[in-house]
């Protein structure tokens, strides 16, 4: 792995560091302490100062900033022109980027034109043990399994999924140093125009499921769509919200939005209650962070029991309807 330092490129959501933006900055952080590297965020927009500051109150070292009228908002061309100028001017040895739309875009442009080994929607990262290198770990085979990914190019460039990491600390206190830099750009470099801007409503329960204290989760173990009832009575006993397994939303036993897993959403609640599930990777990987894990399955190998805090080897037919009962009695 090169010399250099760790670069994080902001994304905005909302007037503000989208939430990608903040967890990217977790792992950077981390990753800049073990290697004694610094850690740069680079901000391009326009008017940002208060994201410029926020950067450092996340744990930048530096903040490399571009503000231009042409980039108020993002645009492919005009964006990858500016990476790239700065890329050439400060060399860095690790770019992380949003796995959003257009973080994907910018990432997958500016590697090509470069060169650069890119590994897309990685759901972790680790060094290897004698920090040479970087295990890049994302989900393939749609999400049954994990891949560690080397890049072999000097530089490295990554994009980050969403709920990969936990958000960085907000520190008040810490600083930044500010590296202005001109955009050196035209309109003639835009190449489009930019219309308006149409805001997507997010399906409310899964807004409910990324921010709830509590998740219920079922799998194909309560046999059929019939019995989906039992994990929404149980959430709503809980105040919780409900979750699933990729295998139940691909069955259309519920909404699609409410998969967890390294495809689907990623949640931490203080509680997670599995009903069901085989406890595969690809939806452990999406709530193993969870503070406590509750397992309920006939299979007393089931997988899941690996991961749960607690476990209950049964019928969930004969535990949960009671269990619902008890929370009931109880308010």
């Amino acid at each position: 792995m090169k010399k250099g330092n760790i670069w994080v490129i902001n994304e905005t959501s909302e007037g503000s560091l989208s939430l990608i933006t903040k967890e990217m900055m977790s792992i950077a952080r981390e990753l800049s302490d073990e290697l004694d590297r610094e850690l740069v965020a680079v901000e391009i927009g326009y008017k940002n100062d208060a994201k410029v500051k926020l950067s450092g109150n996340l744990g930048a070292d530096k903040v490399i900033q571009v503000s231009d009228e042409l980039l108020e908002n993002y645009n492919t061309m005009a964006y990858a022109k500016v990476l790239e100028g700065l890329m050439d001017k400060y060399d860095p040895a690790i770019v992380m980027l949003p796995a959003s739309h257009d973080g994907r875009d910018l990432a997958g442009r500016v590697s090509a034109n470069r060169g650069l080994g890119l590994v897309a929607d990685c759901s972790n990262l680790e060094l290897t043990e004698d920090k040479e290198d970087i295990k890049w770990i994302r989900p393939s085979f749609d999400g049954k399994l994990l891949c560690d990914i080397r890049i072999l190019s000097e530089a490295m460039m990554a994009t980050i999924g969403r709920g990969a990491f936990v958000e960085a600390p907000f520190d008040e206190g810490r600083e930044a140093e500010v590296i202005k830099e001109d955009a050196n750009i035209t309109a003639d470099d835009v190449k489009t125009k930019f219309i308006s801007f149409e805001e997507e409503e997010i399906n409310p329960l899964l807004d409910k499921l990324m921010n709830a204290k509590v998740v219920v989760s079922g799998g194909r173990g309560l046999g059929g769509p019939e019995n989906w009832h039992l994990v929404e009575e149980l959430a709503e006993a809980l105040g919780g919200a409900v979750g699933a397994t990729k295998a139940v939303t691909d069955l259309g036993w519920c909404d699609k939005d409410l998969q967890v897993g390294v495809t689907g959403v990623q949640v931490r609640p203080d509680l997670y209650i599995a009903l069901g599930l085989s406890g595969a990777i690809q939806h452990t990987k999406g709530m193993e962070d969870s503070t406590t894990i509750i397992a309920i399955n006939n299979d007393p190998d089931a997988a899941i029991f690996k991961t749960a805090h607690y476990g209950i080897v049964d019928d969930l037919f004969n535990v949960v309807p009671g269990l619902i009962e008890a929370i009931k009695n109880r308010r």
